[in-house]
């Protein structure tokens, strides 16, 4: 068969190859983060966080019509493993044209083959690296911005090759093009045009210094030609002229083009054309205006309103800072004490961890804890193998080994520079350097072919060509031990299958309110997923949603005072124009409580714990602190002042609620003590220290909420799901507690028994503080575990904290036992020891206090506070003595 033939069918089963991977791991249904919001708004067109990505969303509302499964979501998944099934397949045909490139032309079979078997390697090595397989199992911009990247990259290696033809110009129009696409996407895209421009110089001209310094200097205007320039002047230019501006401004790039051609100013011609396309391309943002004039109800930034849009382009919701000042956002970072210097930060933050770590994930290996390098999960095979192919092209296709490094550093270490981050992140952002990631894979490709040549010269020296069984081989011990490898090592902790906890968890906070309900909600993964459910899915549309880090802007309150269901607030125009910080001293505020609201709501409270006396309040009241301390005082934020403008202005009419996620620092301050937790979420009542609703709590846990395959150990959950997943056993344990201090033994037990049966501690580990809360509970609703306990090795590290909860449960002779062996262990704890001797006079047993006393004054015979306990307990003891 024909080379060119074979290479066109790897080609096509290499992307076959990935598409069924990739559908064999995707997500079933929404996940957390922005997944939610993408695939909300491109179901109903809605405007997403900004800068938006106007053409993923018009992508999106295809797929969301295609005739396939019931989820949307699943359908809108569909976007990212067809995007990053074509990446690879881009890939491979990057690589190969980068062999051909250097051999000139693929005439020889051998020839073919180095190529083919490099472009293999490459490709299914970043197919299967953590980032990009993690990109594409869910609705994320970040897997089609990388399919442009790849496809812009693949074009100029083909014009590359055919550059000599007449119709060259016709794939740079057509990278033109997909930059301005892209846009639609994320601006990632325009960090490929230095790697563009670079094989364009090499190819048309002969390097030197000055032209080569005069080609970096047309690239650098460019890229700020499109970003900043276009991207941000063009709605500008809008807003000082008006539409007309845009028009005439259309209008004269197309006569312009127009001119060039006629006149057959070939240059001329490809400019003008040029940025046309990429206008042409970057006119999906137009979706963003004209959805946004129609209310849709998430409508982010507002942006309806020239002068709106721009804010949006600019992301101003998100602030600004230096991206020169380092020292600055050293200082201003929550965690910028651990740094000694700038230049430390900047090192061993912003490169070190926010960058080489994550580039470390990819070819050397990921723990288990998903945050620190593992160099045995691929011993670094991929990193050395890339590493060979880096030394390999930069010695024998030097020009084209500086366009990739190009592309590896633009997209790697440069967008580091650029954003200058502080610490911490919200999250790890090692998406954000996928196209860095994507040029080494490259390099690991390269390396196969520098492989070969390097045998070719050492070992078969007076041999023309390699026999065809050495390249063979070759190949196949390298696929074997870098992608089939990391295909192996990855492939669980890459499945989705079976992962619905993002649908699970919104759906049932959102069950967790009562009917018509205001839900404050902290950041993106507790609201994301719940605007999913609530506009995709119709789940529990009554409950109106309130982010609390949005809540800080004058375009967010507007929409919840004016869109439905409207949120009760006491805010004119004017009010809402001027929010912002204010200064606060700490001082007490109340709410008034209609009384029959505080009768209903005592009704209740005398039913979860038996009637008391209580006076029926007339209003709550606490004490709010500054949130902010500056130099010029004590500040309180808009969306602490909105709180409790809304509160107040709701005046006990429509339940409101707090999600068990928001920490306390976004709390008002002192509201904590009025808030009852009726499962996922906090219910603001009017009695202090109501803590939670057993009845509520329990019919929540066990008859309204969801726990799809919390117990499957077939289903793969990562650190970060295992964390938020411990707030259900929070919910469970409080039951416990109550039945326990009720005598309600039998009840505690069962509760502990269905928490095991929803969420499998094998399956979903207990972390602590949890631990030693549960074994507490268990040794409490039978002793016989405290001998389960002391059997596991694994416990002694909990067994004084496990200690502490049965004092606290009045369990003083187990706690004993526990207590014994945690001082056995630790003999020089101070703490340890305490707790012991609390447990030994709940028990009465003062020869054993005195003995643990004795054992301790003989590490430390000087402590003086051990021997007038020792001497107290031994006349204590005496005494007894005397009256027997």
């Amino acid at each position: 068969m024909e080379m060119k033939k074979v290479h066109k069918i790897v080609a096509v089963m290499i992307f076959i190859f990935a598409s069924i991977i990739y559908l064999m791991t995707m997500a079933p249904t929404m996940s957390f983060w922005d997944c939610g919001e993408f695939i909300a708004c491109s179901y109903r067109m809605a405007v997403p966080h900004p800068p938006g990505a106007p053409l993923f969303l018009l992508v999106g509302r295809l797929f969301t019509l295609l005739p396939i499964g019931h989820d949307i979501a699943f359908r809108t998944n569909l976007i990212s493993v067809f995007s990053s099934s074509l990446t690879i397949m881009f890939l491979y045909l990057i690589i190969v044209h980068l062999i051909r490139e250097w051999k000139g032309e693929l005439k020889e079979k051998s020839d073919w083959l180095l190529a083919i078997f490099s472009g293999i390697i490459g490709s299914l090595t970043f197919a299967f690296t953590h980032s990009f397989w993690f990109n594409s199992a869910e609705s994320e911009v970040y897997a089609a911005s990388m399919l442009f990247t790849s496809l812009i990259v693949w074009l100029i290696m083909v014009w590359s090759s055919k550059s000599e033809e007449p119709g060259n110009e016709r794939y740079l129009l057509m990278i033109s093009y997909m930059i301005g696409l892209a846009i639609g996407v994320h601006l990632l895209n325009i960090l490929a045009i230095p790697f563009v421009a670079l094989i364009y110089y090499f190819k048309k001209y002969d390097y030197n210094i000055k032209t080569f310094l005069i080609m970096t200097g047309i690239t650098m205007v460019i890229m700020l030609a499109i970003y900043p320039g276009m991207v941000k002047m063009v709605p500008k230019l809008a807003l000082n002229i008006g539409a007309a501006g845009l028009v005439i401004f259309f209008i004269a790039i197309l006569w312009m083009s127009v001119w060039a051609i006629k006149n057959k100013k070939t240059v001329y011609a490809l400019i003008f054309t040029s940025v046309l396309l990429i206008a042409i391309g970057y006119s999906t943002y137009a979706t963003i205006y004209i959805r946004s004039n129609l209310n849709p109800r998430i409508d982010e930034n507002n942006p309806e309103n020239v002068e709106n849009f721009i804010k949006y382009i600019d992301r101003e919701q998100y602030g600004e800072h230096s991206i020169t000042d380092r020292y600055d956002v050293w200082k201003t970072s929550p965690k910028g004490r651990y740094y000694h210097s700038t230049l430390d930060f900047f090192w061993n933050y912003q490169v070190k961890k926010m960058y080489i770590r994550y580039f470390l994930w990819q070819f050397v290996g990921l723990d288990q804890d998903e945050t620190n390098v593992n160099f045995y999960q691929f011993f670094a095979l991929p990193l050395l193998l890339g590493l060979l192919g880096l030394y390999w092209q930069a010695r024998r296709d030097p020009k084209r080994a500086l366009a990739v490094f190009a592309l590896f550093f633009m997209t790697g270490l440069a967008i580091i520079l650029y954003l200058n981050q502080p610490d911490p992140q919200p999250r790890e952002r090692d998406y954000s350097y996928v196209g860095s990631f994507f040029a080494f894979s490259i390099w690991v490709g390269l390396g196969f072919a520098g492989i070969m040549e390097m045998l070719k010269d050492a070992v078969f020296k007076n041999t023309k060509e390699l026999k065809p069984i050495v390249g063979y081989v070759v190949f196949l011990a390298l696929l074997l031990i870098v992608p089939v490898n990391m295909l192996a090592r990855n492939f669980h902790t890459h499945n989705r299958t079976g992962n619905y906890v993002a649908w699970d968890y919104s759906y049932n906070m959102l069950q967790s309110c009562e009917p018509n309900g205001i839900l404050f909600t902290n950041g993106d993964n507790d609201t994301f997923p719940l605007w999913y459910l609530q506009e995709v899915e119709n789940v529990r549309k009554d409950v109106r949603i309130v982010n609390l880090s949005l809540l800080n802007t004058d375009w967010y309150i507007r929409q919840l005072r004016d869109e439905e269901p409207r949120v009760p607030m006491r805010m004119s125009d004017v009010d809402i124009d001027h929010v912002g910080v204010r200064r606060w001293k700490t001082q007490k505020v109340s709410v008034e409580v209609p009384k029959t609201y505080s009768e209903k709501e005592l009704a209740e409270f005398n039913k979860d714990f038996g009637a008391k006396t209580l006076s029926v309040p007339d209003k709550i009241e606490f004490t709010v602190k500054p949130a902010i301390n500056s130099r010029y005082g004590g500040l309180l934020r808009t969306q602490d002042m909105m709180i409790l403008n809304i509160i107040t202005a709701n005046h006990w009419k429509r339940p409101v609620y707090f999600a068990v996620t928001v920490p306390k620092s976004n709390l008002l301050s002192g509201l904590s003590n009025y808030l009852r937790q009726d499962g996922l979420v906090y219910k603001l009542v009017p009695y202090k220290n109501w803590g939670f609703s057993p009845d509520r709590l329990r019919k929540n846990l066990l008859s309204v909420y969801r726990y799809r395959n919390l117990a499957n150990p077939n289903v793969y959950f990562n650190a970060n799901i295992k964390s938020l997943l411990q707030n259900y056993r929070s919910g469970f344990l409080r039951l416990t507690e109550f039945y326990l201090k009720n005598n309600r033994k039998d009840q505690a037990k069962y509760i502990l028994s269905e928490m095991d049966k929803k969420i499998s501690p094998s399956v979903i580990p207990i972390t602590y503080p949890l631990r030693a809360w549960i074994a507490g509970l268990r040794i409490s609703v039978d002793s016989t575990y405290v001998d389960t306990v002391l059997a596991d090795d694994s416990e002694d590290r909990y067994l004084p904290f496990i200690g502490k909860n049965l004092l606290f449960y009045h369990n003083a002779k187990q706690a004993a036992k526990l207590l014994e062996k945690a001082y056995e262990l630790s003999p020089a704890d101070p703490r340890t020891l305490g707790l012991l001797l609390n447990a030994y006079e709940m028990n009465g047993n003062d020869k054993k206090a005195a003995e643990s006393l004795e054992q301790w004054l003989r590490i430390r015979p000087n402590d003086p506070n051990a021997k007038k306990m020792l001497a107290s307990i031994k006349k204590r003891m005496a005494e007894k003595a005397a009256k027997h």
